[in-house]
């Protein structure tokens, strides 16, 4: 006589599941475009409009390097084209920005060349550039 352990103790096969760890991320699809707009209205702002955001919670510097970081984590960037929040048209410019901005040397991201050196300058002017495309008439930082 056989007997079916695995039944005697109550191990059922489990039905097939999706990878753990995974997210809906078009359920949040919203934050993620907030993100990628706010990410480049930093990179459109002057010293002194960024100053004017400093807190102690806040330090605009750091924000400028880890928001656009977010923004463009590959599943976060084309959530946000596959909702179809941005039109896809844009998705290659947008890419061709935050190259420019991960090719800024490392001694630039100091407060005292964010508005004289010409980088800097080129970048701010491409990020105004891009809210226009993008038809964001609202240039405020949305903490």
């Amino acid at each position: 006589m056989k007997i079916n352990l695995k039944s005697l103790f109550c191990f059922k096969k489990k039905p097939k599941e999706e990878p753990s760890g995974k997210i809906d991320y078009d359920q949040h699809v919203d934050f993620y475009y907030s993100c990628l707009i706010n990410s480049i209205i930093l990179f459109a702002l002057n010293v002194s409009q960024l100053d004017e955001l400093s807190e102690p919670t806040f330090d605009p510097l750091f924000e400028l390097e880890s928001e656009i970081d977010y923004a463009f984590t590959p599943v976060i960037f084309e959530t946000v084209f596959r909702n179809k929040r941005i039109d896809i048209l844009l998705r290659q410019e947008l890419l061709e920005f935050k190259k420019e901005i991960d090719d800024i040397p490392q001694e630039l991201w100091e407060w005292e060349y964010l508005n004289t050196h010409q980088v800097w300058n080129k970048i701010r002017a491409k990020a105004n550039l891009l809210l226009d495309k993008l038809e964001i008439i609202d240039r405020n930082y949305n903490k």
